[in-house]
């Protein structure tokens, strides 16, 4: 077995060792049961017509998994915060590198076994969520598995961020700063967003320029777009003039162009935080 490997499987162990994946579940069958409850007040309410809830259920979809996002990437930073300082701190990884294992396979095997429990944790949550949804109301959005892929980016691209700050900053520090990047991203997305609602040209260049600086915004709209059915999207470009204003509406999905960039910044900070590893003192 490679040294990549071992290290994820002892990584995927201590998550479970620390209670994180129980407490990911339990946030998680929290807000599906919240939200099962909200559906179906939503889809059985007698003042709604059905042409309203065509349009409300997708929208409260979108805020439910926007929440559920939020959930990826604090998973992400409080998991990945920890993983190279905390070790460095304590001397755990004075043992690990005293016998013949690169430090780039720590690095490495860590973001395998942290990555391995984000991707189970965006395909079941949004699993659930889909199947209650589709339960109580019988609307299932149009790529349910391209919408899991791209929460799973958004946590990878902060679980790759915060690995490289982890050889740098201690863990709070790590996880604060990494949560404040996340933050200062989406709200960098809401100003576009802002920006082109009232077309104040400066305002939308910040939201363009900041989903290619960390982006996790950019993906969180390709989630979006594919949340969204066909009609859905033709109803709000054609009764509203501002629908690119809107932080939780996207008329398109993220251009191939941006999806290469987003490979080559994952690559790029992956191989920075190897570099930043091998060069630290332990």
């Amino acid at each position: 077995m490679s040294p990549v490997v071992t290290i994820a499987l002892l990584t995927l162990h201590e998550a479970v060792r620390r209670k994180l994946i129980a407490a990911c579940a339990a946030i998680t069958i929290g807000l599906v049961g919240l939200s099962a409850w909200g559906f179906d007040r939503l889809a059985h309410t007698a003042s709604f017509t059905s042409g309203e809830v065509d349009v409300a259920i997708p929208q409260t979809l979108i805020l439910f998994m926007f929440m559920f996002s939020f959930v990826v990437a604090l998973s992400a930073s409080a998991m990945a915060s920890p993983a190279i300082s905390a070790e460095a701190e304590s001397g755990v990884l004075l043992s690990i590198l005293a016998r013949p294992v690169r430090r780039s396979d720590v690095l490495l095997g860590k973001w395998l076994g942290l990555a391995t429990v984000l991707l189970a944790y965006a395909a079941v949550v949004s699993f659930l969520e889909f199947a209650v949804v589709d339960w109580v109301s019988g609307f299932v959005p149009p790529d349910p598995v391209v919408v899991a892929l791209y929460l799973f980016a958004e946590g990878a691209i902060l679980l790759t961020l915060t690995l490289m700050l982890s050889t740098r900053l201690s863990a709070i520090a790590t996880g604060v700063v990494a949560i404040a990047l996340f933050g200062a991203s989406w709200l960098a997305g809401v100003v576009g967003s802002l920006g082109l609602a009232f077309k104040i040209s400066s305002l939308t260049t910040v939201g363009n320029v900041a989903r290619y600086i960390l982006p996790t915004d950019g993906l969180w709209r390709g989630a979006i777009y594919y949340l969204e059915p066909q009609s859905f999207v033709v109803q709000r470009l054609t009764n509203s003039h501002d629908s690119g204003g809107n932080p939780f509406f996207a008329q398109s999905p993220p251009a191939w162009g941006y999806l290469v960039w987003v490979g080559v910044w994952f690559l790029a900070v992956l191989v920075a935080g190897i570099v930043s590893f091998d060069r630290r003192e332990v």
